[in-house]
């Protein structure tokens, strides 16, 4: 992972914090996948994957989620609920952060941005 995704992560991490989440936990691996932040607010549970592009980046950092990367972070999503069952909601969201190390900004935060059959 690039320094500016790791600051990107850190960057969302804040930016829930300050809108009333709680970070379970950051980085959760799996053999095969890996959830960027596992973050709670009230009966919420959330498995965010974080996105970064930079300003000059044309490319659609949304159409990198496809369904082979959704089935990873279920994947991962499930393991992580057999080891701590939530109570309440569970949702998959994803943070798009634009911009530079220096200067990162939220572009796009979509909450229930895909919802797995298998949950």
């Amino acid at each position: 992972m690039s320094d500016v995704s790791r600051e990107a992560e850190s960057f969302v991490c804040r930016w829930l914090e300050e809108r009333g989440w709680s970070i379970e936990v950051r980085n959760f691996r799996t053999r095969r996948s890996e959830i960027d932040i596992v973050a709670r607010k009230e009966d919420v549970l959330s498995f965010v994957e974080v996105k970064f592009a930079s300003d000059n980046s044309a490319t659609l950092t949304l159409d990198k989620i496809d369904s082979e990367k959704q089935a990873r972070i279920v994947h991962a999503a499930s393991a992580y609920i057999s080891a701590k069952p939530p109570s309440g909601q569970i949702r998959f969201d994803v943070a798009v952060v634009r911009g530079s190390s220096m200067n990162l900004r939220m572009d796009t935060y979509l909450e229930d941005a895909f919802r797995p059959d298998l949950m």
